[in-house]
C-alpha cells in the first residue's frame, strides 16, 4: 500500500485547532512536504510553537535515537496523546513515552517481521504538570531497536474521539488543493472523508461526502473496524499525475473531473456514478488484512455487498447483474479452454483471474447468505489466517481454510472443480500456464 519506500524521508506538518479548555495539536506525516529537522546527538527535537516544524521518518533510523515534542498548553487538565505507527522490517517493535519527565506508558509490542506493513494505534492518558511548557519524550526500550515509523502523533482532549490521520499520500489542504488546479476550489470534511473539487462542484461534493460517509459506516460493519486513517478523495483535471483513477497509501483516492461530473449526472440513482469510489473504499479497508492473492476480486465483492445497502434492488440490480453475466460468461470460456486462457488479448491475466474469482465469490455468497464477508473477516481475525506470511503460491489454499471454517467443509475440491489453480502464484494459473 506505501508507494513512499523505507529509504526515503518522510516528514510531517502541524496541524492546531483550538477547542474548549485547550489545544489539539497534531504532528501528522505528509509525503508532499519536503522538510526535515536536525538530528542533534540522536535526538530530534520539535517546537510546536514553530511555524513548520518538520518530522522525522523513523525511531531507531537515521540515526534518531530519541524524539522530544515541545508544546504549550495551560493547566493541569488530563490530555490523550495518540500514535499512529507501523514497526520495522526487523521486529519485534515497541517504544516508551514520557511526559515531563514522567514515564507513562510503552505501546503495544508488535511482531513486524511476522506483520509486515501493518499500522497501529496507541493512546496515552495523561495528566500535564503544572506550568504551561510540556516536553513529550519517545524512545525504544533497550531490547526493543528496529525501526519505527510514525503516520500522525495527536495531544487532544481525554475523552476526544479515536485520532484518524488524514493518509499522508493526500494533497492535504486546500491551499495545496486549489495550487494544484490553479482555481477556486473547496474540500468538505466529514468524520471519515475529504473530499476536494473545484468550487463549481461545491453542493456536488456535498452529496457525494454524505454517500461515502455511509458507505464507510457499512463497510465498517463488514470488516469489524474503522481505518487508521481518513480517506481523502480528490479530483483533478484529466492528465494530471494525481488523478491517478486509484487509491494510494492508506487511503487517498485520486479520480478525474469526469468521473465527478458522471456522478453529478448520475447521482446514486445508477451504480455507474459511484462504483468507482466505494470500489476503492472497499480496497481500502481490504488492505488492512492484507489479503493477498485475490487482487481485485475480494474489493469487488464487498463493493456489491455494500451497494446492496445503499441503493434500492432495482438499482443494484441493473448494474450487477450484467457483472454477473460477464463473471458467469469469463469462467465458461475459461473452462472450455482446457483450464487456459483463452486470449490473453481478450482477457489480461488479471481481468480473467479476477473475473472467475468473482463469479466463485457469488456462487459461494448465494449459498452463505448476506452475512458471508462479515463472517469471513471476523474468522480472519479471530483466527489470524497467515495471507501476509504466506508465500505467493500459497496463499490461495490460505483462503481455502478460511472458507472450509466458513462453511464447514473443506472448500479445496470446490475451489479446484471451479478451475482454479491454488498451487500457482496469482494470477492463478499464470505462472503454470505461461510457457
Amino acid at each position: 500500500m506505501r508507494a513512499i519506500t523505507r529509504s526515503q524521508i518522510l516528514l510531517f506538518i502541524i496541524f492546531i485547532s483550538t477547542v474548549a479548555y485547550g489545544n489539539t495539536l497534531e504532528l501528522r506525516r505528509d509525503d508532499l512536504h519536503i522538510f526535515r529537522p536536525p538530528i542533534v546527538q540522536g535526538v530530534v527535537t520539535i517546537n510546536l510553537e514553530e511555524e513548520s516544524p518538520g518530522f522525522p521518518r523513523y525511531l531507531n533510523e537515521l540515526g534518531v535515537k530519541k524524539i522530544h515534542i515541545r508544546f504549550r498548553d495551560p493547566g493541569t487538565k488530563m490530555r490523550k496523546i495518540t500514535f499512529v505507527w507501523t514497526g520495522g522490517s526487523q521486529g519485534p517493535d515497541k517504544f516508551s513515552v514520557k511526559v515531563d519527565g514522567i514515564f507513562v506508558g510503552v505501546s503495544q509490542t508488535v511482531e513486524s517481521e511476522q506483520q509486515p506493513y501493518a499500522w497501529y494505534r496507541d493512546e496515552f492518558l495523561v495528566c500535564l504538570a503544572s506550568g504551561s511548557e510540556h516536553v513529550i519524550e519517545i524512545c525504544s526500550l533497550q531490547e526493543f531497536s528496529s525501526a519505527i515509523e510514525f503516520a500522525g502523533i495527536q495531544i487532544a482532549m481525554s475523552d476526544s474521539e479515536a485520532y484518524q490521520p488524514l493518509c499522508y499520500e493526500s494533497i492535504g489542504s486546500l491551499a495545496r488543493y486549489e495550487q494544484e488546479l490553479e482555481a477556486k476550489s473547496v474540500v468538505v470534511k466529514s468524520s471519515h472523508v475529504w473530499v476536494f473539487v473545484p468550487i463549481e462542484f461545491a453542493a456536488d461534493a456535498k452529496q457525494l461526502s454524505l454517500f461515502l460517509e455511509r458507505a464507510y459506516s457499512e463497510m465498517k460493519r463488514i470488516y469489524g473496524m474503522d481505518t487508521l486513517f481518513k480517506f481523502s478523495v480528490e479530483h483533478y483535471p484529466k492528465g494530471h499525475n494525481r488523478g491517478w483513477r486509484g487509491i494510494r497509501g492508506q487511503g487517498t483516492i485520486g479520480y478525474t473531473i469526469p468521473t465527478l461530473k458522471r456522478f453529478v449526472r448520475l447521482k446514486t440513482n445508477d451504480v455507474s456514478g459511484f462504483a468507482g469510489y466505494t470500489e476503492e473504499m472497499s480496497h481500502g479497508f481490504k488492505a488492512y488484512y492484507q489479503c493477498g492473492g485475490t487482487y481485485e476480486a475480494l474489493g469487488v465483492a464487498v463493493q456489491e455487498e455494500v451497494v446492496s445497502r445503499l441503493v434500492s434492488p432495482r438499482i443494484a440490480d441493473a448494474f450487477w447483474m450484467r457483472e454477473h453475466e460477464q463473471w458467469n460468461d469469463t469462467h465458461k470460456a475459461y473452462l472450455t479452454a482446457g483450464g487456459k486462457n483463452p486470449d490473453p488479448n481478450i482477457y489480461p491475466w488479471n481481468v480473467l483471474y479476477t473475473r472467475i474469482l468473482n463469479c466463485l465469490f457469488l456462487k459461494l455468497r448465494n449459498e452463505y447468505g448476506p452475512q458471508m464477508w462479515e463472517d469471513f473477516f471476523s474468522i480472519i481475525r479471530q483466527m489470524d489466517y497467515p495471507l501476509h506470511r504466506a508465500k505467493k503460491a500459497e496463499r490461495m489454499k490460505v483462503n481455502t481454510d478460511i472458507f472450509s471454517v466458513l462453511f464447514g467443509r473443506n472448500m479445496k475440491k470446490e475451489f479446484r472443480d471451479f478451475g482454479i489453480d491454488l498451487d500457482a502464484d496469482p494470477p492463478w494459473g499464470w505462472e503454470t500456464y505461461k510457457e
